[in-house]
């Protein structure tokens, strides 16, 4: 699962938008963390992992009520799936905090300064967390390497 930054998303648009793309991701990567839990021996890092991810869905749910928007729902079921192994297990904790890092970079374009500082921290834990699934630091944390 990889998700990239909205590229119809600029420093102009309305905010609301850049918390409902970042929100939606969240759900996402919310389910593919509890498909990797069922994982034997990846339960303890997954539900570490939904902390965090939970912790952001409500932040972005709060922002976007503030705001006075109505949060995107999560969809009923994502196609994420079963890791075979170690390996894909690792892959797909690694592919889940890279997801989230694209679209923390696309939150930090945001016009306000401390929604761009909070999307930065984002960024910057989940690109360590995906550096700890994988063992690879990525080139820039959310966008693609070329």
């Amino acid at each position: 699962m990889t998700e990239t930054p909205d590229p119809t998303l600029s420093s102009d648009d309305a905010p609301v938008e850049r918390w409902q793309h970042t929100l939606a991701t969240e759900h996402a990567v919310i389910w593919g963390f509890g498909v990797l839990g069922a994982v034997p021996g990846f339960d303890d890092a997954a539900e570490a992992a939904l902390r965090v991810h939970r912790d952001r869905r409500t932040t972005c749910v709060q922002v976007i009520v503030d705001m006075g928007g109505d949060p995107v729902a999560s969809a009923p079921a994502y196609d994420v799936p079963r890791p075979a192994g170690e390996a894909g297990a690792r892959a797909l904790g690694a592919d889940l905090d890279a997801a989230a890092s694209a679209t923390y970079a696309s939150l930090a374009g945001a016009a306000l300064a401390s929604t761009r500082l909070l999307a930065a921290r984002w960024l910057r834990e989940s690109a360590i967390a995906q550096t700890a699934w994988d063992g690879v630091v990525p080139a820039l944390p959310g966008l693609e390497s070329p």
